[in-house]
């Protein structure tokens, strides 16, 4: 196409592909005898192709930006419709105001240590409580400074502030003696408030896939604690077992990232990773252990766990669980209703930081254990997903805050 004008059109409306109309093609290109035209019909029908022949917008939603932002890694909506964030790098916890105004002021500082862009370095997780109007606790989940001598080392660590008038005070430390690590990888993970009213802390396995099996460590571990103190849940299941950290709720996880808790059920739904060719979908339990598939590395069969099984691998285009390089990191989870998007459904939301994909998995099943549709919603959502108060779906990749609009028939 080097001698012929090329037209890209941009739309604000979700960026499954460039459009081009056969008007703005034809006009595009200045007449060339019959060989314009013919290239002309190519790249309509090339178009078409691509773009799905109309199909490029299949669940009738508009996508919008809210802000501009610096990696917003995390968000969390409050009751009355205020929009907290986290930057992952800068360590600010940002407020948008109901009516999508950013405020000039933070609203809390951490001193997260971070390496350029890794998702496992600086903040990574943001959460509010559910009983938000009369705690107003903000929970942060980042990585502090262990030891600056080289090589560099740095602590997971859960911080709550309590919210007053859109500033973030009285910090506590609910979470601060994880262990420290130099490893780049798999270091912290998500953090959320169950249904219980425990506050639910995943950290990886530091890249040493052994400690996940390991009771005594908190690495590769699902966390379930007191959210006013961070004391271990009093029922959790290895409470009075010799050794164990009486904090662990699960475990065998490598990076679970994120994970939620369904909004009718309350079963929590979580991602995990194996290494390079099995991305996980998993329901967490109580005591269960999610281990890795049996056999030599690079794993072909992402079935052969010697734990409790996934009920779901998200994959690459054209890829099988278990190929080489099929992993798309999942870096967050959540619910969308079918009310609000009627062509989505009642559905669970991921998005993912390698393919930047947002997709829905729909569950079925009379646990909701199995997927049965697996779709792309929209290509630019690497970061995380948070709901509105009032249901609609906002995310966010490395530069902005977009949320989808339902488009009226």
């Amino acid at each position: 196409m080097t001698k012929y004008d090329r037209v890209i059109i941009e739309s604000e409306g979700p960026p499954h592909c460039a459009l081009a109309s056969r008007s703005a093609i034809l006009q595009s290109m200045k007449p060339k005898a019959a060989i314009t035209a013919t290239l002309s019909v190519l790249l309509l029908l090339f178009l078409a192709s691509a773009c799905g022949d109309g199909e490029e917008n299949p669940f009738n939603m508009d996508s919008q930006v809210l802000t501009t932002a610096d990696r917003p890694i995390a968000m969390a909506f409050a009751p009355d419709g205020r929009l907290f964030y986290a930057e992952q790098l800068t360590g600010n916890i940002r407020v948008i105001s109901p009516e999508g105004e950013l405020h000039d002021e933070p609203f809390a500082h951490v001193d997260a240590f971070e390496a350029g862009t890794f998702l496992e370095w600086g903040v990574t997780a943001l959460a509010l409580d559910p009983d938000f109007d009369t705690k107003h606790y903000v929970y942060v989940y980042f990585t502090e400074l262990a030891d600056q001598d080289p090589p560099v080392e740095v602590r997971p660590v859960v911080v709550r502030f309590t919210e007053r008038e859109n500033v973030g005070v009285q910090p506590k430390v609910l979470i601060g003696d994880l262990p420290a690590t130099s490893s780049f990888y798999n270091v912290t993970g998500s953090l959320n408030v169950g249904p219980d009213g425990f506050l639910y802390v995943s950290v990886g396995d530091y890249d040493r896939p052994e400690l996940a099996k390991d009771l005594s460590t908190a690495q590769g571990k699902m966390l379930r604690v007191n959210k006013e103190t961070g004391a271990a849940a009093p029922d959790n299941p290895f409470i009075d077992q010799p050794d164990a950290d009486p904090r662990i709720f699960a475990y065998g996880f490598r990076e679970d990232f994120d994970f939620a808790f369904h909004p009718e059920s309350g079963r929590l739904y979580g991602s995990d990773r194996t290494p390079v060719s099995c991305e996980e979908l998993n329901l967490i339990g109580m005591g269960a252990y999610y281990g890795w598939p049996a056999g030599e590395f690079p794993f072909a069969d992402c079935q052969t766990d010697e734990g409790t099984k996934a009920i779901h691998f998200v994959n690459r285009e054209d890829m099988q669980p278990g190929e080489f390089l099929n992993y798309v990191s999942i870096s967050a989870l959540d619910f969308a209703s079918g009310d609000v998007y009627p062509l989505v459904g009642d559905s669970l939301l991921v998005c993912e930081s390698e393919t930047n994909y947002m997709r829905r998995l729909l569950l079925s099943g009379t646990d909701l254990d199995q997927v049965t549709d697996d779709d792309v919603v929209v290509k630019d959502c690497d970061m995380d997903i948070a709901i509105s108060p009032d249901g609609l779906v906002y995310y966010s990749n490395e530069t902005e805050i977009r949320r989808l609009i339902p488009i009226s028939e």
